[in-house]
């Protein structure tokens, strides 16, 4: 193998799984063929003359073989087709951590009717791939496209929907007077409050929970 080509590899791979990392930073590892294609892109807004630009030829077998060089001299931990760095621990940064704070502390303070989160995370430059994390973890529960409540925030709603169904009929007309929201979002909270029971009794009944409703792709 060419020796240049050898260390152009380390150093696009080593970079490209650093930068898979930083965009997931609450997965403890990253698949192989996502390291692999990482590996072979360049990072967005390089320079012309970009070092890193020079071409790297070596196809998926020569780079699996620098993979294993790198992991043999411990600057990479492979476990079957996840890798990781040896410094890596799954969470945030405390720039994006606190960001993040900030991005709940406003969803919390608009309470029944935030903003759509993707906007307000985009101002606080907080990429869309850690949003996904948030809701994946649980921090953020997604109700409907462009909805998402903080997660102590959702059981707060869920609560005040728990004691309207219990006084009467449960409308949606209902639901948004008495919560003082919008019509989109009244719907999109007793829809997920329905799911949510829904799933509670087919655990109970021990048999299969049915899927959540379509929150939709928040892309």
């Amino acid at each position: 193998m060419d020796p240049v080509q050898r260390r152009l590899a380390e150093r696009r791979l080593l970079n490209g799984l650093r930068r898979l990392h930083r965009r997931e930073p609450m997965r403890p590892d990253v698949r192989l063929d996502a390291v692999l294609a990482a590996a072979r892109a360049l990072p967005r807004g390089s320079p012309a003359g970009y070092r890193g630009a020079t071409p790297l030829t070596l196809d998926d077998p020569q780079l699996m073989e620098v993979l294993d060089g790198l992991a043999d001299a411990g600057r990479v931990v492979r476990d079957g087709r996840r890798l990781r760095l040896p410094d890596h621990r799954p969470g945030m940064e405390p720039v994006m951590r606190e960001r993040v704070e900030r991005l709940l502390a406003g969803l919390r303070e608009a309470g029944v009717t935030p903003p759509r989160v993707e906007g307000v995370a985009a101002r606080l430059g907080i990429p869309e791939a850690v949003v996904e994390l948030l809701r994946t973890t649980g921090e953020l529960v997604p109700v409907a496209p462009g909805i998402d409540y903080p997660r102590e925030t959702w059981e707060s709603v869920r609560e005040r929907v728990d004691r309207i169904a219990a006084g009467g009929p449960l409308t949606v007309a209902r639901a948004r007077d008495q919560l003082r929201t919008t019509r989109r979002h009244a719907e999109a909270i007793l829809a997920q409050w329905r799911a949510e029971r829904q799933r509670l009794r087919s655990r109970r009944r021990g048999g299969r929970a049915p899927r959540p409703p379509a929150a939709g792709r928040h892309r």
